[in-house]
């Protein structure tokens, strides 16, 4: 059977490249914030602190953090500067990792390759059990990933800004950074492992050559799983001591977002489970490290 040629209406109902479009909804998402931030003024809130250019302090790893303590950003050159050296954290993190890391570590690249050894059976379990009710499930919470997620990012600093909500703003804006650096590992990760869709295929380890153009080859990882665990962890972290039903909600709607690519047979459940794997380490690195620039007043941070 001719796989791909059975599954075709699939693609072609979603042959818009989604990775391009998401890139250039954020491109005019951050300029249309520009502009309305430079149209407002928090007059009534306290000077924050940015990133100083010269000073440079050096901390380790095992140095405490204040942990309900972040830097407040604005929409401005620092913090546009600010994604670049938490990229470079968030990166050069391996080469500093202790135990704890490598524990981590053990338990996504285990889990992965269990899932990847399941997949096949994954895929055809839940593609002879659907249902007019999951159905409607999976098409509520599936546009969380790749659809309302921006939006609701945006709307996280429209909504602060009107209501002069300095940390509501500056979660947005951490949610961003997050998306930003997330989203860039994803892309060159999706462009070295070039694996087949399951809508096209019943081999789960059909892959093409690194940087190839295949259009079916674009599984791995999940990008609207990463997507949305870059928000739900996001949110999380900034909210959820305080309320403790946020991440309860947040990591909910995340997961069943995942299970939806699953169902949707848009993506192997290993995608899902890397690209959830991806957003939340990275969002979570990147909300670390902007404690500790908070605890030591705003400054550059050199970590060893």
């Amino acid at each position: 059977m001719d796989v791909r040629r059975t599954h075709s209406p699939i693609f072609v109902r979603n042959k818009f490249n989604l990775y391009i479009q998401r890139n250039l909804f954020c491109c005019w998402l951050f300029i249309a914030l520009a502009n309305l931030c430079r149209a407002q003024t928090d007059t009534a809130i306290a000077p924050v602190p940015v990133i100083a250019d010269t000073f440079r302090t050096v901390v380790s790893d095992s140095m405490p953090a204040a942990p309900d303590s972040l830097i407040q950003y604005k929409l401005n050159g620092a913090f546009f500067k600010s994604i670049f050296s938490d990229a470079a954290y968030v990166v050069s993190r391996p080469a500093h990792w202790q135990g704890k890391d490598f524990r981590n570590l053990g338990i996504v690249l285990g889990t992965t390759g269990a899932l990847v050894l399941a997949d096949k059976e994954i895929k055809r379990i839940v593609q002879r059990n659907q249902s007019p009710f999951v159905n409607s499930v999976a098409n509520v919470v599936e546009p969380f990933g790749n659809r309302y997620s921006p939006y609701i990012m945006a709307g996280m600093f429209v909504v602060g800004a009107a209501v002069k909500n300095p940390e509501l703003k500056n979660t947005a804006l951490l949610t961003f950074k997050s998306y930003a650096i997330a989203t860039s590992l994803y892309l060159v990760t999706k462009s070295m492992i070039r694996r087949n869709r399951p809508a096209y295929t019943d081999n789960n380890i059909d892959f093409h050559a690194p940087f190839s153009n295949d259009r079916y080859h674009t599984s791995f990882p999940s990008g609207h799983t990463l997507t949305v665990m870059t928000l739900a962890t996001a949110v999380s972290e900034a909210y959820g001591k305080e309320h403790r039903w946020v991440p309860w909600v947040a990591y909910g709607i995340a997961g069943l977002t995942g299970v939806s690519r699953i169902y949707h047979n848009r993506h192997w459940a290993s995608d899902v489970w890397v690209g959830a794997a991806l957003g939340y380490f990275v969002t979570r690195s990147v909300f670390k490290n902007n404690r500790v620039k908070k605890k030591l007043g705003g400054l550059e941070v050199v970590w060893r």
